[in-house]
């Protein structure tokens, strides 16, 4: 699904930014709102209070809003995190707003943008920015688009805003009260459990998936003893570490596969054990193990925020797989999650193929937002998103009537060679 937004009149960016360096300065004297640009790590940790007290305002904070998620993808994932800024808004010196945003230069229906983008990448999943509620609206983002207008040194043909939740603040406002040449997109979905008990979890499995998930069962018990076991704290988290890492090397993903295991990339390795310290110092990391006589022959690696258990990556011995360990450990994290107090989702953050036709959770929609320049590139962007939007919807038509007459013509092959049968057997 895309939605093509527009505005019929810019209206006034307010903004108060100069220089190449930050300084803080009132925008509007009516607001009294001060705004502010810094870059890289010494910003971020500027920042560590006003982005927990900002956190703690959230209606649904998730992982992505988190301090510790943020450092841990800076200090590994960005290979300068001086390219990296930060432009927050604080009102008698609280936060209200932070955006953390990078330059880049990429393809935009096939016209090569410089984008002042939410960072992504491939272990990132879901995008955010800091917002408090009550000054989510089109008037903060204008103020951010003036703060970028007047960084002229460093031009720019768009705004863009990838992997936000449908629920997500930026995606509410921009849905509720559009800023001129703007487009969103539906570009995927995320998928979770409701937890309310386990009959509400499982609610969408089908009978016959159900039933393999009790004979893979039983058929693992009569190998060993099967217990599920969480880390959370100390040795017996590193251990469930190395534990997760060892079973993510040992198939497809290692050396003798694809060699995407995360062991196997010291950027990955630093970005996820500093994850599970940072979060496991605020009693929210975990990793859940499934053991047969006691080895792990599956592991999960999971976050909670707030009541949502997050599991962010799996791996499993791929010599069990007849047993679907994978499957089995998910039953029974899901087990123990509708019987722990506080929790109320369990989100496999993305939308595997494993889970789709099998598990079928519940889904979020994931959008992506681009506000372009009225600039010769930002405007032709604009352009090729709409040419876009309307050819998928005019192709996806052609093919739903393609499909609608093709299957008319079978149904009615099928009733003439039905009429053929019945001719000749009567002779």
């Amino acid at each position: 699904m895309e939605t093509d937004i527009q505005a019929s009149a810019d209206g006034a960016l307010l903004y108060g930014l100069s220089g190449q360096h930050v300084h803080a300065v009132r925008s509007h004297p009516s607001t009294a709102i001060e705004e502010r640009m810094g870059q890289g790590l010494a910003e971020l940790h500027r920042l560590e209070q006003c982005w927990h007290r900002l956190v703690a305002t959230l209606p649904t904070p998730r992982f992505v809003h988190t301090f510790e998620w943020q450092l841990a993808y800076l200090r590994h994932l960005e290979s300068n995190p001086e390219t990296v800024y930060y432009i927050s808004f604080t009102v008698e010196g609280r936060a209200i707003a932070i955006f953390p945003l990078r330059r880049v230069r990429r393809s935009v229906g096939h016209i090569q943008h410089w984008l002042w983008e939410l960072p992504t990448h491939p272990h990132l999943i879901l995008g955010e920015a800091l917002i408090a509620p009550e000054w989510a609206d089109a008037g903060l983002l204008q103020r951010l688009l003036g703060v970028l207008e007047k960084r002229t040194h460093l031009p720019w043909d768009a705004l863009h805003l990838p992997n936000l939740l449908e629920d997500a603040q930026l995606i509410r406002l921009l849905m509720r009260t559009p800023l001129p040449r703007t487009h969103l997109e539906r570009t995927g979905e995320s998928m979770y459990f409701d937890c309310a008990d386990l009959e509400r979890a499982l609610a969408n499995c089908s009978s016959q998936f159900k039933r393999n998930l009790r004979r893979q069962g039983r058929k693992l018990e009569q190998c060993g003893s099967v217990t599920l076991c969480l880390a959370r704290q100390g040795e017996e988290l590193d251990a469930a570490f190395a534990d997760f890492l060892r079973l993510e090397a040992s198939g497809w993903k290692g050396r003798d596969g694809k060699a995407s295991a995360i062991s196997l990339h010291a950027h990955l390795l630093g970005f996820y054990d500093e994850l599970k310290e940072r979060f496991a110092a605020r009693g929210t990391s975990l990793i859940a193990l499934l053991k047969l006589d006691g080895v792990a022959i599956a592991a999960q690696f999971c976050l909670r925020v707030g009541d949502t258990l997050y599991v962010h990556k799996i791996a499993y011995d791929e010599t069990w797989q007849a047993e679907a360990p994978g499957n089995q450990l998910l039953y029974r994290l899901l087990d123990h999650c509708c019987g722990e107090p506080g929790i109320r989702q369990l989100s496999l953050v993305t939308a595997p193929a494993w889970a789709c036709g099998r598990w079928n959770p519940e889904q979020m929609e994931v959008w992506e937002a681009y506000l372009f320049r009225a600039s010769p590139r930002g405007l032709g962007g604009l352009a090729m998103r709409r040419f876009k939007n309307r050819l998928g919807e005019a192709t996806q038509a052609v093919w739903a009537r393609s499909r609608a007459s093709l299957g008319g013509s079978l149904v009615r092959s099928a009733a003439l060679l039905r009429v053929v049968a019945r001719s000749g057997a009567g002779r």
